[in-house]
């Protein structure tokens, strides 16, 4: 149990760390926390996960030729453009917009869990990057460990992932109390710039397999 312990807290840590940096996904959350409170961004967060776990699943199970056939890749960044476009521009209008930004309800309004995971969904990069962690993480646990173990310690990645987006989600929530309306505008003016950027990216990698 020990040495399963081990890889069990490796799986969490990497999990942490590649949930870590800010990206697309990041940035939508934290617009959405600042916006519209902890669900919002979590919801965002929560998206991204399933997506993640879609990835996974067929790199897991083999299907990893699949998400490189060309037409495949082509739709994918296609759709993830023009989602990061629309959020983007989106984003900047709605921090110039005269209504008050700080609002707090129930609702779901906007679809922060669908935004999450077809942002995640539709990068293909996403997927060569985990099929490069994960792919090396399934490599490195040893040999004599059946494939239920290493679908189960796989889990533990998703474990840190919802760890680390948790604590975005919290942090900007508690954040946003301190803050005024005049400092979250300039952060989601920050926030859809960066989405363009994202968008801007997957735009020159779309015309670069495209040519």
């Amino acid at each position: 149990m020990g040495e399963i312990g081990g890889w069990m807290f490796q799986f969490i840590v990497l999990g942490i760390s590649l949930a870590a940096p800010v990206g697309p996904i990041k940035l939508e959350m934290i617009k959405r926390g600042l916006r519209r409170g902890f669900w919002h961004s979590w919801l965002v967060g929560l998206g991204a996960v399933t997506a993640d776990s879609f990835f996974m699943f067929c790199i897991f199970t083999g299907l990893t030729p699949f998400l490189k056939i060309g037409f495949v890749q082509i739709g994918m960044l296609s759709i993830g453009m023009l989602m990061l476009l629309f959020l983007g521009t989106t984003t900047i209008k709605g921090a110039a917009a005269q209504k008050k930004l700080l609002v707090i309800d129930g609702t779901t309004a906007q679809a922060p869990y669908w935004t999450g995971f077809i942002l995640a969904l539709m990068n293909p990069f996403n997927f060569v990057f985990w099929f490069g962690v994960y792919g090396g993480a399934l490599q490195s646990l040893p040999d004599h460990y059946e494939i239920y173990m290493n679908g189960f310690l796989s889990c533990f990645i998703l474990v840190g992932i919802v760890l680390w987006n948790l604590n975005i989600a919290f942090t900007v929530h508690f954040f946003r109390a301190i803050i005024n309306e005049k400092i979250i505008r300039w952060l989601m003016v920050i926030a859809g710039f960066g989405l363009l950027g994202f968008a801007a990216n997957l735009g020159i990698k779309l015309v670069n397999l495209l040519s």
